[in-house]
């Protein structure tokens, strides 16, 4: 953890850098220790101002707290960063959730042979790309299949003929086959 603490009209005192320095460890628990800390502490007039910015890896935060006191000042920034800290760490675990419950939907109804390497999302130009190996099945496993999916249509390869279909589901709410 590197911490940087600037002093803009202010003598940064050993109280308020080990004030920081004990507020700032709960980001270690959070992000581990590879983040580094730029603290800006001014002081203009009655107004005590402390901007913080956080950089990992994969973000940086940006905090300020503005009030008449400089620990308040410096809590109400931290508080600021916290928030971002969970709400982002809350994205990715929900992200992991997803995809966990996707790949585990597909194993158990039999439709997809799933692995780490036949999945696979990828986005290129903006066009997401999903990759499932499908086992052939007939119309009707497929029609029960998109009708316990949330998808508009399923691809499938036909067991009868052995050619790819597409499934969808219409407008008017009944279901077109596109047979090649």
């Amino acid at each position: 953890m590197n911490v940087e603490i600037t002093g803009r009209h202010v003598v940064i005192t050993p109280a308020i850098r080990s004030y920081v320095l004990k507020r700032l460890r709960k980001f270690a628990k959070i992000f581990g220790d590879d983040i580094s800390f730029h603290v800006i502490i001014d002081v203009q007039k009655e107004r005590q101002t402390a901007e913080i910015l956080l950089k990992t890896k994969l973000l940086d935060l940006t905090g300020k707290g503005r009030t008449d006191d400089m620990y308040n000042s410096i809590l109400v920034a931290i508080e600021k960063i916290e928030r971002q800290a969970l709400k982002h760490k809350g994205k990715i675990i929900e992200g992991k959730r997803q995809r966990a419950k996707s790949k585990s939907v597909a194993v158990k109804s039999g439709i997809a042979q799933v692995s780490p390497v036949t999945l696979a999302a990828r986005k290129n130009n903006g066009i997401l790309e999903e990759e499932a190996q499908r086992k052939p099945m007939e119309v009707e496993e497929a029609v029960l299949e998109l009708n316990h999916s949330d998808y508009p249509f399923i691809v499938f390869r036909n067991a009868d003929s052995g050619a790819v279909n597409v499934l969808y589901r219409r407008k008017d709410g009944s279901i077109g086959l596109i047979r090649p």
